[in-house]
């Protein structure tokens, strides 16, 4: 599979529905890799992702054609906590047949860049069953902090919690 026709960009409002409905559901229905194991509704995903990008959070997409593959984005963490707005959780995932062919590093790079000069740290939880992100974090710069030892528990598998961050 060819990825140079994919775009990695700013998502924007038109691509939500594809969103939702190519990438994010079917990847929360895997039951593998996210916290959210069923799928959202439309219009609730819609407007979470609409927002975020209303709000001028930084939120990239990859997409092929008028379908969206991948997603990348941050979240400020407490709001109403001062001593923690400069911090930002990414949150990451590409569709199974667009994993590992270099996009998410694509999307990881150029949501790390729209981070600059607005936060100082970004932090995120991988899975230790999920080897591919976390070495993708690691290679990017981020450094492990800690570990939730069992603390991810589906389908009779069970997996720590990896928290990490990078200073930006």
């Amino acid at each position: 599979m060819n990825t140079s026709d994919v775009e990695i960009r700013p998502t924007r409002l038109s691509d939500l529905p594809s969103l939702v409905v190519d990438c994010l559901n079917p990847v929360f229905l895997e039951r593998k890799f996210l916290a959210i194991v069923e799928a959202i509704p439309v219009g609730e995903a819609m407007g979470y992702h609409a927002a975020k990008i209303v709000d001028g959070h930084p939120h990239f997409v990859a997409v092929v054609g008028d379908r969206v593959v991948g997603l990348c984005d941050v979240a400020p963490n407490a709001a109403r906590i001062a001593a923690q707005q400069h911090c930002v959780t990414l949150g990451m995932l590409l569709s199974p047949e667009y994993r590992g062919r270099g996009l998410g590093e694509r999307l990881l790079q150029a949501t790390l860049e729209a981070c600059r000069g607005k936060w100082e740290r970004v932090e995120l939880s991988a899975y230790s069953h999920n080897e591919r992100a976390y070495k993708l974090y690691l290679r990017c710069g981020f450094k492990e902090e800690g570990r939730r030892i069992g603390a991810w528990k589906l389908d009779g598998v069970t997996s720590d919690i990896i928290e990490m961050a990078i200073t930006l």
